[in-house]
């Protein structure tokens, strides 16, 4: 009886283990995959929850990655490209009609970069988030801001994966922090990492995206939050 238990309980084990590896999930370095976060708003806000994104996607491929939220209850669609060739933060909008921004590093310097000036101190403590080992790193800014705490993983295969954002003096995939955009600062918690096949059409504009200047897509978003 004792013996067919324990032969019962190591098969469940090894399907288990089967499943996780051929599924890529809490795979270490994968170069190509998804990303899931859940988005809570930090602080109080005016707007309805039911206008607020509640989850990011992101996909990853080459050092290509691309986020991915709704808002509004799907009225409203967004997706920021960070193209590593090209050194060009691409946003697109879906919002009663097809918009799409490109910056370039002068712009994202002014506009992605919005922390003032800081240096990271990185700390021992670490937890594990979506089955990854984070690591915890702080920043203190310059100007006497109050410090901001970021959890990171260098477990996936992302090469440099902030030079597009404000937390580009950290060396590792962001897996708990925080992001304003469009007047919202939300709290992101990656959920879940899965490695799998992206079309490299995935990080490229479609055709039928009007081209505008990035301050024109901000001031649209002004009212709608």
């Amino acid at each position: 009886m004792i013996s067919s238990f324990r032969s019962a309980v190591l098969l469940m084990v090894a399907a288990v283990t089967l499943i996780s590896c051929e599924s890529g999930i809490f795979k270490k370095n994968i170069t190509e995959g998804t990303i899931e976060y859940k988005a809570v708003p930090v602080g109080k806000t005016n707007t309805s929850p039911m206008l607020l994104p509640d989850k990011m996607v992101v996909k990853f491929k080459d050092n290509f990655h691309a986020a991915e939220l709704e808002a509004g209850m799907g009225f409203a669609k967004m997706k920021f490209i960070s193209d590593p060739v090209k050194k060009q933060f691409i946003t697109q909008v879906n919002l009663l009609d097809k918009f799409t921004s490109a910056l370039d590093q002068k712009a994202i310097d002014t506009v992605c970069y919005y922390f003032p000036e800081y240096t990271v101190e990185e700390s021992k403590e670490t937890k594990e988030i979506a089955g990854y080992k984070c690591k915890k790193a702080t920043l203190k800014f310059t100007d006497g801001s109050d410090p901001v705490d970021v959890w990171y993983t260098q477990d996936i295969g992302i090469k440099t994966p902030n030079w597009s954002n404000t937390y580009y003096k950290i060396d590792g995939v962001l897996m708990e922090y925080t992001l304003r955009k469009f007047g919202l600062e939300l709290r992101f918690t990656a959920t879940s990492v899965t490695e799998g096949t992206i079309a490299p059409e995935y990080f490229t504009v479609p055709a039928d995206y009007k081209k505008i200047e990035n301050a024109e897509l901000e001031k649209m978003f002004e009212g709608f939050f």
